[in-house]
């Protein structure tokens, strides 16, 4: 049975050659080049190539040049793999003089030889011309985009569709693989355009609507979203745990948890196996309290359970001989880093620095990517490692055949339960030693997991019950920041209180981390200094109905809106100069900032934080304890609102801090790379050795 691409080729083959049930024309010569091309097509269809290329030599026997015997010869040499000869007949087709609407055609056969070829710079210009002649021709638009991914040149692709859409806009092709890209580029809104367009074109389908549903949920329109995931689930009913596992991220990620959650729980009675929903509760209940401690461990060993369900292909009990060609030194330490935020990211801050002080002489290191996209911060930290490896479009069998392959002494993962994590890899054992850092705060609940690291504030030793892991801590702090790499210097400014007739404090956290206890606090605050103002700058601010929300949470906790200001999103360099607008930062609890605390020290700005339970609640403790401003860490809201009131009423302890802050920043284990660096290669080796501190 032919496939239905062979078949829409014969097709228009058969336009090529004129084939008609009309009569046949009265001069004998047509007449016979006509039926010998008739009969070539039928052997196409046959598929019996040798007779088909026959036919069409015997029909260019009658007319030498006759462009479409010449395409349908080029195309049965084509399939016989008859490539050069197949390129002859096509470009002789080309050079013709008559004119054929198809030429496109002749382009895309040349372009399909080409990349046969090898030859992939050719096969682009093909193709590109076969689109300038027909721009709604998507198989040469699909194949195009294909081969800018051999070329390593996937950048071009959304520009190619985009400009591809600008000249067929009815082309709903065009504007779903538009939609692909926008999803691998985490562009929501692009997704929803591109998707909206495609339904109004007549693509209707399960998937589509999941697609666009998830979209519109991520981008604030949850009830349109909603709408949209039902008629997914009317068109399947199976995919109802998709639905709830997108409006429930919608409601954690914008702060109302308990509907989160509960929309996480459906999703997994529905759908057991479905580990970004276990995730996704798991890192919700990283920020609860020490009364969330056996809620915590009873869902990381559900997860766990789920995780080793999935197992299909167990890796072996013991791994093969390094194989001499490997090209490592036996005595080296090999040290793998499994991360999906090795690009402009947190981890990506706190990590870039550390790994340049490493010694390369006794470590190997190698970095195994799940980055849903790269950038210029991937170029740089991509230098960094000795080794370099994309698992995003590998299975998790895959991933931990590949890193246990490759020898790994200690993996490290670097996502722990957060968006583009891949802590199911590390359920396989690629790895004698494994180990959670860096980009999360609380267990994995696996028991394959050996060490999360931590450092004496954020987990103090009465923490160990939050653990399945053992807890190695190092002894100053978990995190080094990166000074921020910036095309200007980002100078530090004097409080605005000095040249304002008011104090403002401020916040740079994510929506999903003001809840209604913290404006209740932070309304406190504004109550005991009257002449205070409140600066919220948040990505959600964009969404006009998370600003609307976030207003209506403000107001109900009993906070004037003309006291406050609200800003979305800037650029870095604009961000770190915002800070120059703020006397105060005002963290959050029990999610406080990291990168945002860290940055905002830089900029000596200092921040109010309440230290709670968990290693997450702790770490503003930790940078602060850092830097020697352990007297603005508050055990509970009575100090918190405290320490913020005295800290507004002194103006010049804020001068003093703006003038030392970033030095003396510089100066502590926050920022030193250099000695971290020299902690966690000690620790390398405890970990190596099976020791603890």
């Amino acid at each position: 049975m032919l496939d239905r691409l062979r078949l829409a080729l014969i097709r228009r083959l058969e336009t090529l050659t004129g084939q008609t049930t009309q009569a046949p024309a009265p001069d004998p010569a047509v007449a016979n080049l006509e039926t010998l091309r008739a009969k070539g097509n039928a052997y196409i269809a046959e598929e019996n190539m040798v007779e088909a290329e026959r036919c069409f030599r015997a029909a260019l026997a009658v007319k030498n040049d006759d462009k479409k015997s010449l395409v349908c010869l080029g195309y049965v040499l084509k399939e016989q793999n008859r490539l050069s000869e197949a390129r002859v007949a096509l470009k002789r087709a080309i050079d013709a003089s008559q004119q054929a609407p198809d030429e496109h055609e002749m382009h895309y056969l040349l372009g399909q030889i080409s990349e046969q070829q090898g030859d992939l710079g050719d096969a682009a210009k093909h193709f590109r011309e076969s689109l300038r002649l027909k721009p709604d021709f998507s198989r040469a638009c699909r194949d195009l985009c294909q081969l800018y991914k051999k070329l390593g040149e996937s950048h071009a692709i959304r520009g190619l569709l985009e400009q591809c859409v600008s000249l067929s806009p009815k082309c709903a092709d065009y504007r779903l693989w538009l939609a692909d890209v926008c999803e691998n580029e985490i562009d929501f809104q692009g997704i929803v355009d591109h998707l909206t367009v495609a339904v109004d074109l007549g693509v209707r389908t399960v998937h589509v609507f999941l697609s666009l549903g998830a979209a519109l949920c991520r981008i604030g329109k949850v009830t349109e979203g909603m709408q949209t995931l039902a008629l997914a689930e009317a068109m399947d009913p199976t995919v109802a745990f998709e639905k709830h596992y997108h409006v429930g991220y919608y409601h954690l990620r914008n702060g109302s948890v308990q509907r989160g959650l509960s929309h996480m729980e459906s999703a997994i009675s529905l759908r057991p196996d479905l580990l970004p929903a276990h995730s996704s509760i798991l890192m919700a209940l990283s920020h609860a309290s020490a009364e969330g401690v056996t809620s915590y461990r009873d869902a990381a060993m559900r997860f766990a359970q789920a995780t080793r369900n999935q197992i299909k292909t167990p890796l072996p009990d013991r791994r093969p001989a390094v194989a001499e060609e490997s090209g490592i030194a036996s005595a080296k330490l090999r040290v793998g880093f499994v991360s999906g935020d090795l690009h402009t990211h947190p981890v990506a801050f706190f990590l870039q620095d550390v790994l340049k002080y490493l010694d390369k002489t006794q470590l190997h290191l190698v970095a195994y990517s799940n980055n849903p996209f790269d950038d210029v911060a991937t170029e740089s930290i991509k230098v960094l490692f000795d080794g370099w490896h994309s698992i995003k479009h590998l299975t998790d069998d895959d991933a931990a055949a590949l890193i246990f392959s490759h020898h790994i002494d200690i993996l490290f993962d670097l996502g722990g339960h957060t968006g583009e994590n891949r802590v199911a890899v590390f359920a396989r054992r690629p790895a004698p030693t494994q180990v959670s850092w860096l980009g999360y705060w609380a267990s994995t609940g696996l028991q394959e997991m050996d060490f999360i690291i931590g450092d004496p504030v954020s987990a103090p030793v009465d923490s160990a019950e939050w653990f399945s892991e053992k807890v190695l801590r190092l002894p100053h702090t978990r995190l080094c920041m990166a000074v921020p790499k910036t095309s200007r210097e980002m100078a530090i400014g004097s409080p605005p209180c000095q040249r304002n007739t008011f104090t403002t404090f401020g916040s740079f956290q994510q929506a999903s981390k003001i809840t209604g206890k913290v404006l209740s606090v932070w309304a406190e605050i504004l109550a005991a200094v009257p002449r205070s103002r409140l600066r919220l700058q948040t990505e959600a601010i964009n969404t006009p109905s998370m600003r609307d929300r976030l207003s209506q949470d403000m107001a109900q906790a009993g906070i004037d809106l003309s006291r406050v200001q609200l800003l979305g999103a800037y650029d870095l360099e604009r961000y770190l100069e915002a800070h120059n607008e703020v006397d105060v930062l005002l963290d959050t609890f029990p999610y406080p900032g990291g990168t945002t605390t860290a940055f905002a020290l830089w900029m000596g700005v200092p921040t109010i934080t309440l230290a709670g339970n968990t290693m997450l609640s702790r770490q503003g403790a930790s940078m602060l304890g850092c830097v020697g401003l352990s007297d603005l860490v508050a055990h509970n809201e009575a100090e918190y609102v405290d320490a913020a009131v005295r800290l507004a009423g002194d103006a010049a302890r804020l001068s003093r801090l703006r003038s030392h802050l970033r030095a003396d920043a510089l100066k502590s284990p926050l920022f030193d790379a250099k000695t971290f660096a020299s902690d966690f290669q000690n620790a390398l080796l405890q970990m190596h050795h099976g020791k603890t501190r």
